[in-house]
């Protein structure tokens, strides 16, 4: 390869990172756009875990539980029948409950107590389903069940507090909660052929609908995202049945042609029916392609799909979410962010200084995984915590002895006497085994965290399977680079600051 194809080669890799290191650093708002032509960089796009953006905290309580504050707002200088309605509240611990909330229960209060608890184990599954790096769901006084998740904002949004994207995330927050909340079984209604003398309800009373579904999960695919139902063999006879009569019952365009899935007297999603339904699995589309959303329907339908129903209501209309800065400050993030880039340079400066030039082809490598891994985190919105952000570094660690190991093995080649083309040939047939082995041990170890793991373990191994990869990608490459780099130069041990051992003849 000559001089102007090395050049040209260089050239471009070297534009593309800059490009791409400008759109992943660089924020700007258009002038004169009020905020509206705003770009936010890939860095500040992406989500971060609770330790770094802070947690949104929310306490709900049962019907017949409310808080002090409540009790005393309606109770201060209230009209002697007001007082009436509030005398069957009774102080416990921090609360305030309705005697006549534990007269359905045989052992009365201890019964009401052994339903929190219970629902609150529904609720950790529900709130483990949705992949945050940590959250927490516990009973607080015996009576009300506390949540704690991630704000799971993204830098742009908790550092513009005023932000629409910052408001974005907090709806976001609260209709997740919501949502988990819903309490009640689960009913699919229709006007037309249900009964109506039990809120036109299609399925049959006494009928176990957990019979009727295998799974219910969220699916995407082009931007486009779903719910999908799993039948069994029950199910898909209900579905057939019951689509069919709607089919031919709802003829007029304002007659009913859905099917509503209630969880208690919340409907949660509706199926538009234009046809038999005769499989075993169909898909529910989510309007405004809301993967959070979509995700939400499948966890919250699943859970009662599988027989795990809230025992008590919850007043998922009237709750307050706190949120919460990270305990470790409110600019957790712009430290961690400092702290990763003085590692990266400090690969850089390091590899420079141990290999001249041929240490410039490890700092573009450095360059290319480190955007490697910003875009694949915000691509995928994996939550960044500070765990993950050791996990990347792990992952730069890996590439980074990867081509050390390697220019040293060239090294003692070239002190064999060899010729810099054989010793490079030699030194990754050496190297072949050793680094594809370790990259397959670590791949797998990666997988089956992600796989297995939930919250931040599962987020770290996710990360860790990316930066793995990417490593033996970059590995290669720089064999490629080193080609390209070297191509021209005329004396390659000075290239690489390698010497090559001379022997005499006799």
């Amino acid at each position: 390869m000559g001089k102007i194809k090395s050049a040209i080669i260089t050239a471009i890799l070297v534009a593309a990172i800059v490009v791409l290191g400008v759109f992943a650093t660089v924020s700007y708002t258009t002038p004169g756009s009020n905020g509206v032509g705003k770009f936010n960089s890939f860095i500040s796009s992406i989500k971060l875990g609770g330790e770094l953006s802070g947690n949104a905290e929310a306490v709900l309580y049962p019907e017949g539980v409310i808080s002090a504050s409540e009790y005393a707002l309606y109770t201060t200088g209230a009209e002697e029948d007001k007082l009436e309605d509030y005398a069957k509240y009774q102080k416990r611990g921090s609360v305030y409950v309705d005697e006549n909330a534990f007269e359905d229960y045989e052992n009365g209060e201890e019964g009401f107590k052994a339903d929190v608890l219970k629902d609150a184990q529904v609720l950790a599954k529900r709130f483990g389903e949705k992949g945050y790096s940590g959250y927490s769901v516990s009973v607080q006084d015996d009576y009300t069940v506390k949540v704690s998740v991630p704000t799971n904002f993204p830098y742009a949004a908790y550092a513009d507090n005023g932000s629409s994207l910052r408001s974005s995330y907090t709806s976001e927050i609260e209709r997740t909660i919501g949502y988990m909340f819903f309490d009640g079984e689960l009913t699919l209604r229709n006007t037309e052929i249900g009964n109506t003398g039990a809120d036109n309800i299609i399925t049959p009373l006494t009928a176990d609908v957990t019979s009727y579904f295998k799974s219910i999960t969220n699916v995407s695919a082009g931007g486009n995202y779903a719910v999908r139902l799993n039948l069994t063999k029950a199910g898909r006879e209900l579905f057939k049945d019951v689509t069919t009569r709607i089919t031919s019952v709802a003829t007029e365009e304002d007659d009913d042609k859905a099917i509503g899935f209630y969880i208690g007297d919340n409907k949660l999603i509706a199926l538009n029916v234009d046809g038999t339904i005769d499989s075993g699995s169909f898909y529910i589309g989510i309007e405004n392609g809301d993967a959070a959303l979509a995700r939400d329907y499948a966890i919250v339908l699943n859970s009662v799909a599988n027989g795990d129903v809230l025992s008590l209501g919850y007043g998922t209309d009237d709750f307050t979410v706190v949120y919460k800065t990270s305990a470790l400050g409110a600019i957790a993030p712009v430290y961690l962010g400092i702290a990763l880039l003085f590692i990266i340079i400090a690969a850089i400066i390091y590899s420079v200084v141990r290999y001249k030039k041929l240490g410039l082809v490890n700092a573009l490598m450095i360059l290319i995984y480190s955007l490697a891994i910003i875009i694949a985190l915000m691509l995928i919105e994996i939550q960044l915590t500070i765990a993950g952000a050791v996990t990347a570094v792990l992952g730069l660690a890996l590439l980074c002895a990867s081509n050390f190991a390697l220019f040293e093995n060239v090294r003692g080649e070239t002190k064999k006497g060899k010729t810099m083309q054989s010793a490079v040939k030699s030194g990754y047939k050496n190297m072949l085994l050793g680094i594809l082995e370790m990259h397959i041990i670590l791949v797998i170890v990666a997988l089956m965290l992600a796989l297995i793991c939930v919250g931040e373990l599962a987020s770290c191994g996710l990360i860790f399977f990316i930066a793995t990869l990417a490593s033996y990608v970059l590995y290669w490459f720089t064999r490629f680079m080193w080609y390209v780099l070297s191509s021209p130069v005329k004396d390659k041990f000075k290239f690489c600051g390698f010497t090559r051992e001379e022997y005499e003849n006799d």
